[in-house]
């Protein structure tokens, strides 16, 4: 993405299989956000440290509007994973780094649609996405070390681990390491 590129969030999408796709959460859709969440604010508040924030369909809606300036200013790209036109969880690139080519993937998913490799395949189509239309070089991800189930995505999709960040994210009180994976340019098949 280059300085003047101009990401409209009104029509952008992305097709990932059947009825899944990625695009991005509309203003309208704030009260569906945050019931998602709140539905899911126990099992998603065990590795995200953005939870206990969304505290209405309010917050959920300025949380949007922030998602879609940033991405209109090409520092990052957060989407709304969608099955059909049902909201069942949210993935992007939380930092794009436009000198380095460099982006850091972030996603969650409705614990209730979990197991269908559904946010594998939505990683797959999000790197693909980076990779050629967006240039870059580098994808991370970063999950805790304990969280098995995000960290088998980057495996499944052979991204390397380049590491463990000892103390590498601060969860409400406390300090959790985190596995950093990584896949290149060079180095992504589809």
């Amino acid at each position: 993405m280059t300085e003047e590129d101009d990401m409209n969030t009104d029509t952008f999408s992305l097709w990932v299989r059947d009825n899944i796709t990625l695009r991005f959460i509309r203003p309208d859709e704030a009260e569906a956000l945050y019931k998602l969440v709140d539905k899911n604010r126990a099992y998603l508040r065990e590795w995200l440290d953005w939870v206990d924030a969304q505290t209405g369909p309010e917050v959920s809606r300025e949380n949007i509007m922030k998602r879609m300036e940033k991405a209109r200013e090409g520092e990052s790209l957060d989407l709304g994973v969608y099955e059909g036109e049902k909201l069942i969880g949210s993935m992007g690139f939380n930092g794009i780094h436009r000198k380095s080519r460099r982006a850091e993937i972030g996603y969650w998913l409705s614990e209730a649609e979990e197991g269908r490799g559904i946010m594998t395949d939505c990683v797959r189509a999000l790197v693909s996405y980076g990779f050629k239309e967006l240039k870059l070089h580098r994808i991370e991800i970063h999950c805790r070390t304990n969280n098995t189930k995000s960290g088998a995505i980057p495996e499944r999709l052979g991204f390397k681990l380049d590491g463990i960040l000892r103390d590498g994210s601060f969860l409400y009180d406390h300090f959790e390491n985190s596995r950093v994976y990584s896949q290149l340019d060079y180095e992504w098949k589809e």
